[in-house]
């Protein structure tokens, strides 16, 4: 569940923040959607960081030997 709530909401700033960036004007609502954008995409990255990491103390449980 937590993972879900972490990709919906990297995917939700990732959109909002293109859209933001496309649709807007002025300088600084465009540097407002990149921002979000940026935020985004560094939720996701350490998301899919946070999976591989769980995947190995999985890993690392079931096989305690190596």
């Amino acid at each position: 569940m937590r993972h879900r709530a972490l990709l919906l909401t990297g995917l939700g700033l990732l959109v909002g923040g293109l859209v933001v960036a496309a649709v807007a004007g002025p300088v600084v609502v465009v540097a407002v959607g990149w921002a979000l954008f940026g935020i985004g995409g560094v939720l996701l990255v350490s998301l899919a960081f946070l999976l591989v990491g769980e995947s190995e103390d999985r890993d690392r449980i079931e096989r305690p030997g190596g």
